[in-house]
C-alpha cells in the first residue's frame, strides 16, 4: 500500500532549505580590510629658505685718488723747472713729467721722469740717446701754493723710508716697471710740440 507524503512534510522541507540558502549567501557583519604598511615611511620635507651672506672682504686703507691741483694746471712751467733743477739739470734744456702719488699738508708725493730734450749722443745705428732721469721726490711748498724746493732721495733705502708713507713706497713697482715709460713717451711727443703741456697736467685741462 503507497502511502502519498503529507502536504505539511514538503512544506518544512521548503522551508528548511530556503534557510539554509540564505546563510550560505550572508557575509559575516564584521569585515577586517588589510592595511599595507610600508616598511620605511616616506618623511616629509619643509624647505626653509637660507639667506647666505658673504664674508666681508679684509679692511685696506683707502688711497686717495690724486689729481692735478688748479695751481698746478695754472703754472705747470714752473713745476717742471723746479723739478729739473732738483734733479740737478739745467731746466731749459729739460721736460719733466709727473704724477702726484699723495699728498700731506704742504708736501706732494710725485713720480717724476725728467729727460733732455737734445740728444747727448747717437748710436751707430742712429739712435738717439738721452739723459734721464726717473724717480720718486717731495715738492715741499709754502702756504700759499709756492714751490720751496724739490727733494730727492739719495742712495739706499734709508731716505725712502725717512720720506715716503709705506703707502705712497706701494705705488713705486708700478713706476719701476713700465709706468714711467708712459711719462717718458709722452717727452719725446713734446720734443717736437714745445708748448704741449706735461701728461697729468693735459689730463686735469677740461676739453672744450
Amino acid at each position: 500500500m503507497t502511502t502519498k507524503p503529507n502536504r505539511y512534510f514538503w512544506i518544512v522541507i521548503l522551508l528548511f532549505s530556503t534557510a539554509c540558502g540564505g546563510q550560505a549567501g550572508a557575509l559575516p557583519a564584521d569585515t577586517t580590510v588589510p592595511v599595507v604598511v610600508s616598511p620605511n615611511p616616506i618623511p616629509t620635507f619643509t624647505l626653509i629658505p637660507v639667506i647666505v651672506t658673504p664674508s666681508p672682504l679684509p679692511t685696506q686703507p683707502p688711497i686717495p685718488i690724486i689729481t692735478p691741483d688748479t695751481t698746478q694746471v695754472e703754472r705747470w712751467k714752473e713745476y717742471e723747472t723746479a723739478l729739473a733743477a732738483g734733479l740737478l739739470f739745467p731746466p731749459k734744456e729739460f721736460l719733466c713729467e709727473w704724477d702726484i702719488l699723495g699728498m700731506s699738508e704742504q708736501v706732494l708725493y710725485v713720480w717724476v721722469v725728467c729727460e733732455s730734450i737734445t740728444p747727448f749722443s747717437v748710436t751707430k745705428t742712429g739712435r738717439n740717446i738721452y739723459l734721464s732721469s726717473s724717480t720718486p721726490a717731495l715738492i715741499h711748498l709754502g702756504k700759499d701754493g709756492v714751490i720751496q724746493n724739490v727733494e730727492v732721495p739719495g742712495p739706499g733705502i734709508s731716505d725712502y723710508q725717512r720720506m715716503f708713507p709705506v703707502y705712497i713706497q706701494g705705488k713705486f713697482e708700478a713706476y719701476r716697471f713700465g709706468k714711467a715709460k708712459e711719462l717718458s713717451n709722452h717727452i719725446e711727443w713734446r720734443r717736437f710740440h714745445p708748448e704741449e703741456p706735461p701728461l697729468n697736467v693735459l689730463s686735469a685741462i677740461p676739453t672744450p
